[in-house]
């Protein structure tokens, strides 16, 4: 079944605990489409390991930087609770820090999850062999990006 990026946008919104009807909901949905590109080629990788494994197409070209909410979500299905994860966090990264942080937790907890389902995040070792978590990589880029530019 294919999802719109819409209906990430308003699980966003149910998670973060708004109705849509505010204008700051105006500024949550114009900030979205920008919001879940970043995401998606965030992810891209994770999306792809997914699509291999279980035998899927490869992913279609989308626009990196703007995804039309009305659009359909690029990524597989697997993705779309860490969609809305990742969307709820940027979205309130702005006006409540402490709540985007828990999100984000929420968020970086569940693509670790899914990317060690799939083989994507490397295994924890003894720190010895010079191995990095990929995960935490991609975590911590989004971090750096959203929250201390």
């Amino acid at each position: 079944m294919s999802y719109t990026n819409r209906e990430i946008y308003e699980n966003a919104l149910r998670l973060i605990g708004e109705t849509g009807e505010d204008d700051l909901c105006s500024d949550y949905e114009e900030r979205a489409p920008y919001v879940i590109a970043s995401f998606c080629t965030q992810v891209s990788d994770v999306d792809k390991r997914i699509r291999m494994l279980e035998g899927l197409d490869a992913v279609g070209d989308f626009n990196k930087l703007y995804l039309d909410l009305d659009g359909n979500f690029p990524l597989c299905d697997k993705l779309l609770g860490c969609a809305s994860l990742y969307l709820a966090a940027m979205l309130l990264s702005d006006n409540d820090y402490e709540l985007a942080d828990s999100f984000y937790d929420k968020y970086c907890d569940a693509i670790a999850t899914l990317s060690a389902s799939v083989g994507i995040a490397s295994a924890a070792g003894d720190g010895n062999d010079g191995s990095t978590d990929a995960v935490s990589a991609i975590c911590e880029s989004i971090v750096e990006r959203y929250f201390f530019d």
